[in-house]
């Protein structure tokens, strides 16, 4: 009989990736839980319990996985401490859709970086079944969205008739004089920056309605500031190569002020999305040509920068942020066994 191969350990990126997304999808639960509960229409609900099985599905999954391998389980967000059963609800059905729709496309994402991390088949093969689900879930978001007459589609624009090829330098300029029209993949990026922001800023307005902590109810509200800003900037260029703007989500916010989930998961979503919010310019800058908006695109990665850096800091401070995997501090070992 030939001997029993060895099982390849997890690599840091594999450990990482996996710890990752079952944070993510325990803050997942809490938040549908909730809307769930206060969810009217039948077609958003269908959404949500899909939602909720694939994070529950997914998060099962993760914890398998660590047990096997000896990992301690990360603590997450259990629902009972971080959710308020039959709180009033918070935003609307259509804010439940387009929040679903922002969680579809950061799974599809994630869940494709964790593959290109990957070694192991097994984890490989596991993010490729979690892709598939989140991806089919953006579909089905979609065409809900777009059955109700809600869904914010890229605008159209004049198909191009003849090959051509730039023929002057001010074509990356815009700083001064007259600026070129936005390219389509320009205009792409910064309609997909004013959602994410339009998320961020109801999210926060919502949130600093019912936060507990009145330093964690003035970071919220500094969220919305922050937001606001960034949004009138990205209108004006949008503006001036006559592309239409995207839709405002605030408005889907209610005057509740009961507060449905804990600040420490309120902390966390806002932090993951100035995250994202982080990620999306580096993305918009690699997909722009003028330097105006490679500079503009520079500035919102300081602030947004700034601002996830003090939500990490009141989370510190009250103990609130669950450590992520490291490597060994190898000096300090040294030093403890001295």
């Amino acid at each position: 009989m030939g001997e029993k191969a060895e099982v390849v350990k997890l690599t840091c990126a594999e450990i990482s990736s996996l710890w990752g997304t079952f944070l993510n999808d325990s803050m997942v639960i809490c938040v549908i839980t909730h809307f769930l509960e206060t969810v009217e229409d039948s077609e958003v609900k269908q959404m949500l319990e899909e939602t909720l099985q694939i994070a529950k599905n997914h998060k099962d999954t993760i914890e398998d996985i660590f047990l096997n391998e000896k990992i301690v389980v990360p603590q997450g967000f259990p629902i009972e401490k971080h959710v308020t059963p039959n709180a009033p609800r918070l935003f609307s059905d259509i804010f439940y859709l387009q929040f679903v729709l922002q969680l579809a496309r950061f799974g599809v994402t994630s869940h494709t970086s964790a593959i290109t991390l990957s070694a192991r088949e097994d984890i490989c093969q596991m993010y490729r079944d979690f892709m598939g689900h989140t991806s089919q879930l953006y579909q089905h978001v979609v065409h809900c969205m777009q059955s109700k007459g809600v869904f914010v589609r890229m605008p159209f624009m004049t198909y191009p008739e003849a090959v051509d090829f730039v023929d002057e330098k001010k074509f990356l300029t815009g700083w001064f004089g007259r600026r070129r029209a936005l390219l389509g993949m320009e205009a792409t990026h910064l309609i997909m920056n004013a959602i994410n922001n339009e998320i961020g800023k109801a999210t926060c307005v919502g949130f600093s309605q019912v936060a507990t902590d009145q330093v964690v109810r003035d970071y919220f509200l500094r969220g919305k500031h922050v937001c606001t800003h960034l949004l009138s900037s990205i209108h004006d260029v949008l503006e001036e190569s006559d592309v239409p703007t995207a839709m405002s989500w605030d408005q889907n916010v209610t005057n509740s002020t009961n507060t449905p989930f804990s600040d420490q998961l309120m902390l966390y979503i806002v932090g993951t999305l100035s995250n994202l919010g982080v990620a999306a310019y580096g993305v918009g800058i690699s997909a722009s040509m003028r330097r105006d908006i490679v500079s503009m695109y520079l500035g919102f990665m300081s602030k947004a920068g700034a601002y996830g850096e003090d939500g990490m800091n009141l989370m510190i401070e009250r103990n609130w942020l669950e450590q992520p995997p490291q490597f060994e501090d190898r000096e300090k070992l040294a030093k403890r066994k001295n």
